[in-house]
Formats: structure tokens, C-alpha cells, sequence
């Protein structure tokens, strides 16, 4: 067991950029860490998209401080959770997941995490194992402990009462499961970012009733647009830069975002220090052609998930195709089969034919820099191979099916 590290140096650096608020309050919190007794904290993830994304990694870092202290950390995959949907920010119930399509999306989590959490640092907890086994009695008794009126203060409820929207008794029940997480495994703390205070704070309450002590609540700062206000990651809006991106594809994401996202991305999805932050800042408030940073963020992040010698191989890419608009050197090899339909979704470049069609009908697919008008139009493919382009980013070569 690793010794706990009671340095105040150390602890202040758990509360530094990345963190929002603390509850009970900071000071408390460092008071607690003081103490050397080893704490619980935990993270939970719900698996609606098979991606863990840079939104979350501002918890995984937290996470990782915690465990360069001495404590003990939970990463909590949400899969029963999962299949009702947190309604946090949702003008619209979500869909409900099947548990298939729950635990489809949970194979590549590890995989995932252990990029920025060391293997074997952490404890892996799945919370159908105590929420699938609830009686109806106890779901009572849980209940008991939130009111209603609590419930509808949340600002999306409210709007949708306004709406005149629905809202299942199911939403309301989502934040006594994750509650009731943390009096399952006992914890000590919990870190998630600030869209999720009120949940985690209804399992501060639950904690103070069923345990009896005061659970350490720390909410770290969103992934936002400062000029919006809105995510800048989103599994549920199909927008967001994978740790399961390659190289390229990661590399070209980023640079695809708007230039305001720069900054958020370089204080909070980096592990840069804070001077180095800094420099950035003041080089941005200069106006420095933000592409140029905007670069700079990009082989960072892939030199944080891939390492130094992919990025700079996603950097020359990127310029070869985008700046000098030449073809990838490499690409997937696929077989034509008569049209861009059929050839693209055999080929499993998208999940339906309705996808690609609606691709070709905004312009976005080309073959040999021909754009394509028809999606069943007759082509033809180069002996040596065609290039086909799907998207800015997605580049394969077509061989003529013999």
C-alpha cells in the first residue's frame, strides 16, 4: 500500500487550475488530506459512446494527483446508470441504452483510461453490481431522502415545466443512483465536473444519512466555449476529440475546432505548468496567429496519448494534406462496387446508407478531386487506384473491382 503524503506543497497541487469548487469547502478538504489518513475518491463514468474524450480528462488528472498522494481511486463505469441517461442539461429525456449497447460501449474504457491513469493504480467498479440488486423497499427508502421540490429547482427541469416537456419519474431517479454509489463503495470523495454538482451533492446528503460522514465533494471546470458557453465535448452531440483517435485523427480534430477553444484546451486538457500556461496566454492576447497555437495544442495532445514521434508524423501529415493539399501516404485500400453507396458501406467507412447519402448531398465526397453530385453515379476508377475523400479529414484509396 502506498504511503500517504500529507506535504501541503503536494495536497495545494490537487486544488489547482482544473478545479471549480470543493464541498465542504477547500480549506476543510486540505485540513482532511492533512490528516494522513488514506481516502477513497472516486470517478463515475457513464458508457452512452464507446469514447472516453478530452472533456473527461480534466477528472483523470485530478484522479492521477490523488493517487500521487497516496489514496485510493475508484473509476466507477456507470452501466446500469447508463441505461436510463443523466438527465443533467437535457431539454429531452435521453434515450434509453440496452444493456448490449452499454457494454459495447464500455470495451475500450481501459484502454482509455490507462493513458493518463498508471495501469494497476486504480480499482475498476461496475454499479449494476449493488443498483440491478435494489429492492422495491429500498428504492423506497432512498427516495425518502430527496423531495420533489429539490428535484424541479434543477434549471433543466425548470425549463422544460416552462416547455411545457416531459419529465419521467426515470429522470428523477437518476441522481439517487449515482448517490447511491457513494454509500455502496463507501467513499470518501468524489470528483466530476461542475454538470454534475447537484448529483454529486445528492450523494453527499445520502452519505451524511446512511454513513454518517461528511463526503468530499470536488467539481473541476468544464470543457467550454468561451465565446458560447457550450461544450466543447459531447458524446451526445457526436462532437469531441477521442483518446481512441489516431494520431492524424486527433491531430487533424483539434485543429479542426474554433480558435476559441484554444485556450481551454491548452489550461484544462494539458498537463503543461501553470508558466508555461501562461506564456501561451499572453502570447494569445497578442494576437499570435492562432493557428500557429492552435498547432501547438495539437501535437501536445497527441505527444501526451501517442508520443513525440506520431505527432510529429500527424504534424507533417496534416501539413501534406491541408496546407500542401496533397493525398495522405497512406490509406486504406477498398474495393469499388459500382457506386459511392454501396462502395462506402461495405467498406464500412459509415454505419447507413442514409449517412452517406446525405455526405454526398452536402458536398462532402469527392473522388480524385471530382465532387461527387450522385451518390449512384457511374465512375470511373483509376488501374493504379482512385482517391476517394469522405469528410475533410477521411482519404481512401478505391481499386477497380475486378
Amino acid at each position: 500500500m502506498a504511503k500517504v503524503i500529507t506535504d501541503e506543497s503536494k495536497i495545494n497541487e490537487v486544488f489547482g487550475r482544473n478545479i471549480e469548487a470543493v464541498f465542504p469547502s477547500v480549506d476543510k478538504a486540505k485540513e482532511i488530506f492533512k490528516s494522513g489518513r488514506r481516502l477513497t475518491f472516486y470517478l463515475g463514468i457513464d458508457p452512452t459512446g464507446p469514447d472516453i474524450h478530452l472533456g473527461h480528462t480534466t477528472n483523470l488528472f485530478v484522479l492521477k494527483k490523488l493517487i500521487s498522494l497516496g489514496h485510493k481511486v475508484i473509476l466507477l463505469i456507470g452501466d446500469f446508470t447508463a441505461q436510463t441517461g443523466d438527465p443533467t442539461g437535457k431539454d429531452t429525456a435521453r434515450k434509453s441504452l440496452s444493456v448490449k449497447e452499454v457494454e459495447d460501449n464500455m470495451k475500450t474504457y481501459i484502454k482509455q483510461v490507462i493513458k493518463i491513469l498508471p495501469k494497476g493504480s486504480f480499482e475498476l467498479k461496475y454499479n449494476s453490481k449493488w443498483l440491478g440488486k435494489l429492492t422495491f423497499n429500498e428504492i423506497r427508502k432512498l427516495a425518502r431522502q430527496v423531495t420533489v421540490q429539490q428535484m424541479i429547482t434543477r434549471d433543466m427541469f425548470q425549463r422544460r415545466l416552462t416547455e411545457n416537456k416531459p419529465i419521467s419519474l426515470e429522470e428523477f431517479l437518476y441522481p439517487l443512483m449515482q448517490g447511491y454509489d457513494s454509500v455502496a463503495m463507501k467513499v470518501d470523495g468524489e470528483v466530476g465536473g461542475t454538470d454534475q454538482t447537484f448529483n454529486m451533492m445528492v450523494g453527499r446528503d445520502l452519505v451524511k444519512s446512511f454513513l454518517g460522514k461528511d463526503k468530499i465533494v470536488i467539481t473541476t471546470k468544464l470543457l467550454e466555449d468561451p465565446e458560447t458557453g457550450k461544450k466543447l465535448m459531447s458524446k451526445s452531440e457526436g462532437h469531441y476529440v477521442s483518446l481512441n483517435d489516431s494520431p492524424q485523427e486527433m491531430f487533424g480534430r483539434v485543429m479542426s475546432l474554433t480558435d476559441s477553444a484554444i485556450l481551454p484546451l491548452f489550461k484544462f486538457a494539458t498537463e503543461l505548468s501553470d508558466q508555461k500556461i501562461a506564456e501561451i496566454e499572453e502570447r494569445h492576447k497578442n494576437s499570435e496567429n492562432p493557428k500557429k497555437l492552435k498547432e501547438e495544442l495539437s501535437f501536445e495532445l497527441v505527444k501526451m496519448y501517442h508520443g513525440e514521434k506520431e505527432a510529429q508524423k500527424a504534424k507533417e501529415e496534416f501539413s501534406r494534406v491541408f496546407s500542401r493539399h496533397e493525398p495522405p501516404e497512406k490509406m486504406e485500400e477498398i474495393q469499388w462496387k459500382g457506386d459511392i453507396l454501396n462502395t462506402s458501406f461495405i467498406a464500412g467507412i459509415v454505419v447507413s446508407k442514409g449517412e452517406i447519402k446525405r455526405l454526398v448531398e452536402q458536398g462532402a465526397v469527392s473522388l480524385d478531386d471530382k465532387v461527387v453530385e450522385n451518390w449512384n453515379e457511374n465512375m470511373e476508377i483509376k488501374e493504379e487506384g482512385s482517391i476517394l475523400k469522405i469528410g475533410p479529414r477521411k482519404f481512401y484509396k478505391v481499386k477497380p473491382n475486378k
